[in-house]
């Protein structure tokens, strides 16, 4: 095969091929972590109801001591004596393991957390080099025996260490004893899940006192959803006035910018300085916990309140695995409610963001996006991290075109909501009664000339429309007036729509406006508006989705704690099969929609090739328990690469210590080194017929030959498609010659 090239820079990466140094850590065994069949195991077993790893779930071809490839054949462990009654694993504490000094490209770890995940994430795994220099990799958080291995990827992590701080107080907020003695006054609070929530105008009040001459000490408060805090050093009663007399000193929509939370995507500590209040010197502290946004139920959602001196340290971050996509084109690649989301994000009736900042799509609730592929593209897939009962569909090319899409009270409504009008913001709709309204703007495309506005609307409402923003609205649907109905029960809640025609035409700026106000100003029951969608035809175009992933088919039940969250790849070759325009949309919604547990859809990307998820992975699918749990999934025995500096001799590995406020223990059953080798050299010579050679090792499996036509800031990298021919030792590939720069290499 031929193509056209003028001879340029060549580069290689490093061999795939490698030899792994198997690392013995007989000598530092502490712990019988996987018992024989009618085994009684050594020492303790790895929690209180005495379960360890069940050696009866090996695989059958497992042999003790010999060398064992992963189930994803990423990775080879040598373990220790599994199949009889014999210490086979290490609980890592700080300990040091020297290594033969070496060139090393990666470290494979197979680690066990048990009985439950290990949280901390400041301990750091060391890599010792000879040269005295050291990298600091780090180890937790670790998903524990029970969770899917992917527990933390794409999410968004928050920890508190509170090792080094002196609790003075320390209670939840679980109506149980610890609280009752700190609750001082409370009106109208809810329970969910065992902790308080408050609503609307109600409050609940704690004091904390005896606090003798402390002059300095910081209030730490687990609070999620649209809070107020507010502090006093006397008692004030928030019966008569709520906060007066009080010191607000934490409002989550000033914090967040008035953007409310109704899926805890805020809850975390919140940490307040006490000591202007405690430099008063009364002895005591009121805390009042009120609503931020009393008129739609979303109130503070309390867990704990501590009160401690010293310094505690936070870490918040959001955990991404690498991924390697030099094997494929990327057509689009984003995490959930981020910025890089929305211009594919088509139509969002779900939820979200979480605390982890994640969408879900529970009940009747579904996620919908939207793709629009390059016109030459014919094969592609779809690569979702997602978990509970999920369903999956996909649809082709529809004419139905939407330009915008805006669903009430949520944080995109922001963009269109120009005029709030005392308005006011419900769980999933907006209402506006007597004087209230609501203006909503967009901004259509300058070649529109004709569209619909798509209402979903209730009880007894008003609309009108205007072009321009300078306000000149007109009359286009009053229910009372036109029915003589005066709704005050939605009942009449129904999708209503207005041409907009009339508002493009003679309006260069294609700027249209809609505003929604109360029929009957008197009586209070204005409009309740849950959507807007500006779309370029009248009727409602129902796309027709197939089904083709359901987790309650894949897993057999209805999965509620996430322990199918992993990558799910759909193969897009049909949807794009006959599909000129490469549109498709992919839709999300609840495979049990009594329960409130849809798809969590943590991230997702369409591409063309492979991508490569460097992400932790079983070493063995279906380990259980001594008692045979979990019952229909497998025991998470992990494996977790880190990499290694490759320019450097590797000396010796530090493992963290057990940090004392984390009781669950990671425990390390084997460990490999994956050899550094040098790359393949990538040869090139002029031959004739204005040809060049290019020429590599034909025993350097797993590369790929790789193009450029420039080297400028972002490279852009595209695999060769044409098949080098075997020449003896050999791949070689010709290559005409142009008067276009060219670059290759050769990549994993």
């Amino acid at each position: 095969m031929k193509r056209a090239v003028l001879i340029g820079t060549f580069l290689a990466a490093a061999i795939c091929a490698q030899a792994q140094t198997y690392l013995d850590l007989q000598p530092l065994f502490d712990v019988d972590a996987v018992l024989e069949p009618n085994g009684t195991g050594i020492g303790n077993a790895l929690d209180a109801e005495g379960r360890r790893i069940d050696a009866a779930t090996l695989p059958p071809v497992y042999t003790d001591g010999s060398e064992t490839v992963t189930q994803d054949g990423r990775a080879k462990f040598k373990f220790g004596p599994f199949k009889q009654s014999a210490l086979d694993a290490v609980r890592v504490n700080g300990q040091v393991i020297q290594v033969a000094p070496g060139l090393y490209e990666s470290l494979d770890l197979a680690m066990l957390s048990a009985p439950g995940a290990l949280a901390y994430p400041f301990g750091d795994l060391e890599l010792r080099y000879t040269d005295g220099s050291k990298d600091l990799l780090r180890l937790g958080p670790v998903p524990g025996w029970f969770n899917s291995p992917m527990a933390f990827d794409h999410t968004l992590y928050r920890f508190t260490d509170s090792s080094q701080v002196q609790t003075v107080v320390s209670f939840r907020t679980d109506f149980g004893d610890g609280e009752a003695a700190y609750i001082f006054q409370e009106q109208g609070n809810g329970n969910s899940g065992g902790n308080r929530f408050v609503d609307g105008n109600n409050y609940v009040l704690y004091r904390i006192g005896d606090l003798g001459n402390l002059k300095q000490g910081t209030l730490g408060v687990t609070v999620g959803n649209n809070f107020v805090i507010s502090l006093a050093t006397e008692y004030y009663d928030p019966s008569y006035s709520t906060t007066d007399g009080y010191t607000v000193v934490a409002n989550s929509m000033v914090i967040y910018d008035g953007f409310e939370h109704r899926a805890l995507g805020n809850l975390k500590q919140y940490d307040i300085d006490l000591a202007p209040f405690l430099s008063k010197g009364t002895g005591e502290i009121y805390i009042l916990f009120t609503d931020a946004t009393t008129s739609n139920g979303w109130g503070p959602y309390i867990q704990q309140i501590l009160l401690y001196t010293g310094t505690a340290r936070t870490f918040e971050q959001v955990l991404e695995p690498v991924i390697d996509t030099s094997k494929a084109t990327v057509h689009a690649m984003f995490r959930t409610a981020t910025d890089a989301e929305k211009p594919f994000l088509y139509d969002n009736s779900g939820s979200g963001p979480s605390n982890r900042g994640h969408r879900f799509a529970d009940g009747s609730g579904s996620i919908t996006y939207r793709f629009d592929l390059p016109d030459e593209v014919t094969q592609a897939k779809l690569t979702v991290d997602m978990a509970n009962n999920f369903v999956v569909s996909l649809s082709g090319p529809s004419d139905l075109q939407r330009y915008f899409s805006v669903a009430a009270a949520t944080a995109d409504e922001k963009t269109f909501l120009v005029d709030e009008g005392g308005s006011i913001a419900g769980g999933d709709f907006r209402f506006a009664d007597a004087s209230a309204y609501m203006i909503y703007q967009f901004d259509l495309p300058d070649d529109v000339t004709a569209a619909f506005a798509q209402i979903h609307i209730g009880n007894q409402f008003v609309i009108e429309a205007a072009a321009g923003t300078a306000g000149n609205f007109k009359l286009e649907k009053d229910w009372v007036a036109e029915t003589g109905e005066e709704t005050t029960d939605i009942s009449n809640l129904d999708y209503y729509y207005v041409d907009l025609a009339p508002y493009l035409a003679n309006n260069p700026s294609k700027i249209v406006q809609l505003r929604f106000s109360d029929g009957i100003p008197a009586n209070g029951w204005g409009p309740y508006l849950k959507s807007i969608v500006i779309q370029n035809r009248k009727d409602s175009g129902q796309t027709v989705f197939t089904p083709v992933l359901e987790a309650q088919t894949m897993f057999g039940e209805d999965i509620h704690n996430e322990y199918n969250k992993k990558y799910y790849t759909l193969d897009l070759a049909a949807i794009l099969a006959g599909n000129p325009k490469k549109e498709f949309m992919v839709k999300f919604t609840d495979g049990s929609t009594a329960d409130g547990w849809g798809p969590g859809i943590f991230w997702m990307a369409v591409h063309t090739g492979d991508i490569a998820i460097q992400t932790d992975q079983l070493v063995f699918n279906n380990l259980k328990t001594t008692q045979a749990d979990p019952a229909n999934y497998g025991a998470a025995m992990l494996h977790r690469r880190y990499p290694v500096n490759s320019a450097k001799n590797l000396s010796a590995i530090a493992f963290p210590t057990q940090p004392s406020s984390e009781d669950n223990r990671i425990h390390l059953l084997a460990a490999t080194l994956n050899d550094a080798l040098a790359a393949p050299s990538l040869k090139i010579e002029r031959i004739a017929e204005n040809k060049i050679r290019l020429s590599w090792p034909a025993s350097a499996s797993g590369f790929k030959l790789q193009s450029a036509t420039s080297l400028g800031t972002p490279v852009s990298w595209n695999i060769v498609q044409e098949s080098p021919q075997t020449v003896g030792n050999e791949l070689v590939l010709e290559v005409l010659t142009s008067e276009s720069a060219g670059y290759y290499r050769l990549v994993k």
